[in-house]
């Protein structure tokens, strides 16, 4: 007697879970965003590989991000898919400064195309066919947010009180801290910096060209983009307890039928919605005013994705990086790149291509968190994270 394969992850939408059969990862939701980015057949990746390569950022900049097959490619509005298993070898023993512009690279790729969710358990870090070191997410189902810090991809720790702690261990840059080092020295931390700052300047040069790709999506306003009104973990402590702010009737409903909640946007329209019957062919929002979430603006695709946080992004987003993964023991003035950076006693001075000089203070607890902590949870060799639901130095924490 054959057996149904086990699912992956949490029951959303009336029971339905990820599984997998074989090489291949059933999802019971959109993978339209998963494909623009996945897949080297995708107009974005295609774009990008052209771009960079008559671009100073050199070509195959892009080369992190895997190359997916989807049967078939989404349809607009798709509440199903199905995708290629993600198939990497463990990254072998390699210099620091090999990583490090691959995760400064995919640090800026994706706060720029607004990203989020991206801790560790959504992340894999490895060896493609091509050779190539792949560092990037199996699930893209938050984007097109405006960020102005990259704290917001959750790549790095954001320091919100009621979920401090829990960033900064499920930070996905800690995938890599085996390789890039504990703490990183202060030139690979440079190099991460610089590709960080590069790659955001090609981006906002071809900020046009990639604006069209998303407005020429079929499916751009009818794609679900999911918004998560809180954690996971608060869901499964409502189960037990109350949890503050109060559950919505929404929100208690779907908990109620054993689901974690799961609400979506989609762009150009109003309101947050969840599915209402088991066939998901209804929906219903919450209400658009009241004490109740609402919604941050989208990026513009109509007016090429330019957004007076991007600002913010390149220049305070540059001294997040570099204090998320500062150390007391970093010192002197690194070049890397085009970018020189100075670590002062107390101040971080960063001299940008062209002589421009920025300078700020070195503690800045108050706007990242430090990627180290006591624990190594999450800084493994292995392609995905094994589960960590507890961390023996924080008696506070649970995994997701």
């Amino acid at each position: 007697m054959s057996h149904p394969p086990p699912p992956l992850g949490d029951s959303h939408n009336f029971g339905r879970r990820v599984v997998r059969r074989g090489d291949r990862i059933e999802k019971p939701r959109t993978v339209g965003w998963e494909w623009l980015v996945l897949s080297k057949s995708s107009p974005l990746r295609r774009l990008l590989d052209e771009r960079c390569a008559a671009d100073p950022l050199g070509p195959g900049a892009f080369s992190f991000l895997p190359d997916l097959a989807f049967f078939p490619p989404p349809a607009p509005g798709a509440t199903h898919g199905v995708v290629q298993a993600v198939a990497l070898a463990p990254l072998p023993p390699t210099a620091p400064a090999t990583l490090a512009p691959v995760v400064g690279r995919s640090l800026a790729l994706w706060s720029w195309l607004g990203v989020g969710d991206l801790h560790w358990e959504n992340l894999v870090l490895g060896i493609d066919p091509r050779g190539s070191i792949v560092f990037s997410p199996i699930d893209v189902e938050l984007i097109l947010a405006d960020f102005a810090l990259p704290t917001e991809t959750r790549l790095l720790p954001d320091v919100d009180p009621d979920y401090a702690a829990f960033h900064r261990h499920a930070a996905g840059i800690r995938r890599a801290l085996p390789v890039l080092g504990k703490p990183v020295p202060a030139p690979v931390v440079v190099a991460v910096a610089s590709a960080y700052h590069a790659t955001l300047g090609f981006l906002e040069r071809h900020a046009a060209a990639i604006s069209a790709v998303f407005a020429a999506l079929p499916g751009l306003h009818e794609t679900p983009i999911r918004v998560t009104l809180r954690g996971t973990s608060d869901y499964v402590r409502a189960r037990s307890a109350p949890i503050w702010p109060p559950l919505l009737d929404e929100e208690s409903e779907q908990l109620a039928r054993g689901d974690i909640p799961y609400f979506f946007r989609c762009y150009g329209r109003p309101g947050i919605h969840w599915f209402t019957d088991p066939e998901l062919s209804h929906t219903a929002h919450l209400p658009l005013e009241g004490d109740v979430p609402q919604l941050e603006p989208l990026l513009p695709v109509e007016r090429g994705m330019r957004s007076p946080s991007r600002t913010r992004l390149r220049e305070e987003g540059l001294f997040a990086v570099l204090a998320a993964l500062d150390h007391r023991a970093l010192a002197a003035t690194h070049t890397e790149g085009d970018l020189t950076v100075n670590f002062g006693r107390r101040a971080l001075t960063v001299t940008l291509p062209g002589g421009e000089t920025l300078e700020t203070r070195r503690d800045l607890g108050a706007h990242v968190g430090s990627v180290y902590l006591p624990c190594r949870c999450g800084e493994v060799a292995s392609v995905f994270v094994p589960p960590v639901h507890k961390c023996k130095y924080d008696t506070h924490w649970t995994g997701a």
